[in-house]
């Protein structure tokens, strides 16, 4: 595939691990956003490369969730940017740029899990034996969580997967929940509902999951 523009690459950002505790760039305020859009729309390289700093953790951190363990993450990421700025003079406004440019990163997502093999690991599979201190007691606890929101978020259908992603753990609102999925309210409200029923009974049996979303929904 060829790419209109130069994107720095993300490999920093490669593990779920860093990728949590990165944080929205403070200068990712409408104003400041929409006028990078229209510095882009004039195929200015900084401001592509302005709009993909200050976005790549967020959409980073969605493809991931709605992906999972994957070698493919990161060409995702590439391949949502390298599909928003190709449909830049599409962008009308009418959401936030953040907004539009998640609803692409969900679509590129979604696609790609079409054509991938399910990835299958059993619960048992995702514990880690912890260390000999409370250091590396907490990491390994840490890790265990992650691995079977991992594998629990894994096994939600794809649309109620990405509901509960973009609601319960990204924030967003039910309404733009369904603006991204091009979904009704009462859609998304339902597959939430189903999703957190099924991620409940999990919960029930090892509740350092339960801990570990309440620690990601938190970011």
């Amino acid at each position: 595939m060829t790419r209109l523009f130069y994107l720095t690459s993300v490999s920093k950002l490669a593990t779920i691990e860093e990728v949590s505790v990165a944080r929205d760039s403070p200068v990712a305020i409408a104003g400041v956003v929409n006028d990078l859009v229209e510095r882009a729309r004039r195929r200015e390289g900084a401001a592509f490369r302005e709009l993909f700093r200050t976005h790549v953790a967020v959409v980073h951190r969605v493809i991931y969730r709605l992906s999972g363990p994957g070698n493919d993450v990161e060409d995702l990421v590439q391949t949502a940017f390298v599909e928003a700025f190709r449909s830049l003079p599409d962008f009308r406004g009418d959401a936030l740029f953040s907004t539009w440019l998640t609803r692409i990163a969900v679509r590129v997502t979604l696609r790609a899990k079409r054509r991938r093999p399910p990835f299958a690991l059993s619960i048992e599979e995702t514990a880690e034996p912890a260390g000999d201190g409370p250091g590396p007691e907490r990491v390994a606890a840490a890790r265990e969580g992650l691995a079977m929101l991992d594998l629990v978020l894994g096994e939600l259908r794809p649309k109620r997967r990405a509901a509960f992603v973009l609601h319960v753990l990204e924030g967003h609102s039910m309404e733009e929940v369904a603006a991204i999925l091009n979904a009704s309210v009462a859609a998304v409200k339902v597959r939430v509902h189903d999703a957190r029923r099924h991620i409940e009974r999990r919960c029930k049996t090892r509740p350092e999951l339960a801990d570990c979303l309440q620690q990601e929904g938190n970011r």
